[in-house]
């Protein structure tokens, strides 16, 4: 027997196949009802309200050089520190050990003497025998050697001259977002932070962007110590900052700074995050595009910025046209690191999504497939 393919343009064919399921379409209208009443909030801002909006958001950070040298603690004067190495200058005398020749006694020569700081902080001297010298400056060593020889050795007080010939350094390690990765070695007077990061050349520069790291963490070299993280200053945020000491043996790791990123969420084909490279300013529209485009079929008309004030820590929301009239207004805005973009629906845009949905669910050619059955 054979079946003629019934035409799905017919009357006929069309109220066979929707009559039975016309029930199936009410709660799809009365969603399209609540979803359009279910429109994204807006945030217009004018005046004082919109120039905060502006003002705010984390422009490219900008190191506070002076916040990070005020945290330097001022030098002070050496202090003698076990393993280094001194050189004693004083007359010839004080260092005899053996039988002075006749009519020398009163002679002003003067001599060198190297003395290696023992463990135990203390020197040794040829008259004098042993002297304290760890965590004394070179000129309080200088009276305590002329104190021993004076007037149990020497007849005159002598003048004595103690320099410091090869300071004793301990290795730290230094890498990431520093000039000169690697391990330096540290005299005591520059255990600090900053001497590490001015021995391995200071925090590099990532393009025009000042700041060249986010954070400083410090790996102690006891397993049981936790790592001391530091974030660094940043002009216009009160971050604290302090010149951390260090003993020798730590891992300095300086994290690079990155590309910051802003973010588009909602009716866009690839929403996420995206970078924003230094020397760059997108606007809102140009935002968008990297983010795909918004949907066409929906074309919303609003997109909301939310940005952080950095002063006060909130959270600004500020919302803008993106097409129609307005459309140079998104064009001129520029966008900042850090900009969440929310691309959300309107009561327009959820009936357009809705009523394509129903056209692609909908629209094509009827077959009866049993037609074809014998």
């Amino acid at each position: 027997m054979s079946r003629t393919l019934a035409n799905p343009l017919t009357r006929h064919t069309t109220d066979r196949l929707l009559a039975p399921h016309r029930w199936r379409w009410a709660p799809l209208v009365v969603l399209a009802a609540l979803a359009a009443s279910c429109a994204a909030p807006r945030f217009p801002l004018e005046g004082a309200e919109l120039r905060a909006f502006m003002e705010a958001g984390p422009v490219t950070p900008e190191f506070d050089e002076q916040q990070l040298l005020d945290a330097i603690t001022p030098p002070t004067e050496y202090r003698v520190v076990p393993g280094d190495l001194l050189l004693v200058r004083g007359p010839s005398t004080l260092f005899e050990t053996g039988t002075r020749a006749p009519g020398t006694v009163n002679r002003i020569e003067s001599v060198d003497h190297y003395a290696r700081v023992a463990r135990d902080g203390q020197i040794s001297m040829p008259v004098v025998g042993t002297l304290d010298a760890a965590g004394k400056t070179l000129l309080e060593l200088e009276t305590s050697i002329a104190d021993a020889a004076y007037p149990k050795y020497l007849r005159q007080r002598p003048a004595i001259v103690v320099q410091l010939k090869e300071p004793f350094t301990v290795p730290v390690t230094v890498y990431g977002a520093v000039e000169i990765a690697g391990v330096h070695r540290l005299a005591s007077d520059q255990l600090t932070l900053s001497g590490a990061l001015s021995a391995a050349g200071g925090i590099v520069e990532t393009g025009s962007v000042v700041v060249g790291a986010r954070k400083i963490t410090i790996y102690s070299p006891e397993e049981s110590d936790a790592p001391r993280t530091l974030a660094l200053p940043i002009r216009g945020l009160n971050v604290p900052f302090y010149d951390a000491p260090l003993r020798g043996g730590e891992r300095i790791e300086v994290e690079r700074y990155e590309p910051d990123r802003f973010t588009v969420v909602g009716l866009v084909a690839h929403p996420g995050a995206h970078q924003y490279p230094p020397e760059t300013q997108y606007n809102l529209m140009q935002a968008l595009a990297i983010a795909g485009g918004v949907d066409r079929i929906a074309d919303p008309p609003y997109a909301t910025i939310f940005r952080k004030d950095l002063r006060s820590g909130a959270i600004i929301p500020a919302t803008f046209h993106i097409s129609g009239d307005r459309l140079v207004e998104a064009s001129d805005l520029r966008i900042k690191p850090g900009d969440v973009i929310a691309v959300g629906h309107t009561k327009g845009s959820w009936t357009r999504s809705f009523l394509a949905t129903v056209v692609r669910l909908n629209f094509g050619v009827f077959i009866d497939s049993r037609q074809f059955n014998d």
